[in-house]
């Protein structure tokens, strides 16, 4: 009878944790064409799906592109993108697919998808001339792997805390079914946690929280983090790095000196691997320096990349 009981407690245990997972399942919306005529903005249908993107700035400015990190949408440019629109430049920023108001596809979310949106999307606009590219944290990866398969399309690069390698994830996210769980029960709540310690002292802070929670509701969101985790999005970048320090490009790199997610010891590397880069410590700063510092930020960009003729 002793094992009768321990079938029956193992089995109601399941039962309560697969009813915890469903009641906890934020995923409640679906981004479809009625979602996004509510929500407004500017789509474009990419080989991989639906991406959402802005451009503004003059219509016949130097094109800038802006790639954002792993959990923040497109709104982290907000500030960034309003100066270089203003000083002359045509500013594109986009979501990447699985964040903001871009499709969470069913595929893998790996290095190579995030470049191929990069491309896709300036493909689709036509961006002929060679554009300046931004990254910032995971965007940084992105942009220096997107440089090094496409130098000819990229002018200046400018870096800001970008991941290279060795960035730390909790293994528990990365085993199949045990990570489906921890995600639901405490990932999302760990990421949203992390978004309002980076961002608590900003004045328009339950903006952007809202929004950030947002994203969160779309189905699909949590698969695309999931599998960011586990491919090599977040993996070793130091080829890449190597290739773009070879092209002899004009590149900055900005970093705040209190960033515990990218350390010193990561940004020595960057260093190392692309000779010359112009680097800008900023202190008492942490990873949320473009919203923590906002006009050290912009100052630095723009007087790097030079005012447009």
């Amino acid at each position: 009878m002793k094992w009768k009981w321990m079938v029956l407690c193992i089995a109601v245990m399941l039962l309560a944790a697969i009813g915890a997972y469903v009641a906890l399942d934020p995923e409640q919306q679906t981004l479809d064409e009625r979602t996004r005529t509510r929500l407004g903005g500017t789509y474009t249908e990419l080989a991989d799906g639906i991406s959402h993107y802005q451009l503004a700035g003059p219509a016949d400015g130097p094109v800038v592109v802006l790639v954002h990190g792993a959990t923040v949408p497109m709104w982290t440019w907000d500030h960034l993108t309003a100066s270089l629109a203003a000083s002359g430049y045509r500013v594109l920023r986009y979501d990447k697919f699985g964040r903001g108001y871009s499709d969470r596809p069913a595929t893998d979310y790996n290095r190579d998808l995030y470049q191929r949106q990069l491309r896709d999307l300036a493909d689709r606009l036509a961006l002929k001339t060679p554009f300046d590219l931004i990254g910032l944290s995971m965007g940084g990866a992105t942009a220096v792997n997107f440089t090094a398969h496409y130098p000819e399309r990229v002018r200046k690069l400018v870096l800001i805390a970008p991941v290279i390698h060795d960035f730390e994830v909790p293994t528990v996210f990365r085993i199949p079914v045990v990570g489906e769980f921890a995600a639901r029960l405490v990932g999302i709540r760990f990421i949203v946690n992390r978004f309002a310690d980076l961002l608590a002292a900003i004045p328009d802070f339950d903006t952007y929280h809202r929004l950030f929670l947002e994203q969160t509701t779309y189905r699909g969101f949590q698969q695309s983090l999931l599998s960011m985790i586990r491919g090599d999005a977040l993996g070793n970048y130091d080829a890449a790095y190597r290739t773009v320090g070879e092209q002899k490009r004009d590149t900055l790199l900005i970093w705040g000196t209190h960033d515990a997610e990218i350390t010193r010891d990561m940004i020595d590397a960057v260093r190392g691997y692309i000779p010359g880069v112009r680097f800008k410590a900023v202190e008492d700063t942490g990873h949320g320096i473009v919203f923590q510092k906002p006009v050290l930020i912009r100052r630095t960009i723009v007087d790097f990349l030079g005012r447009p003729p």
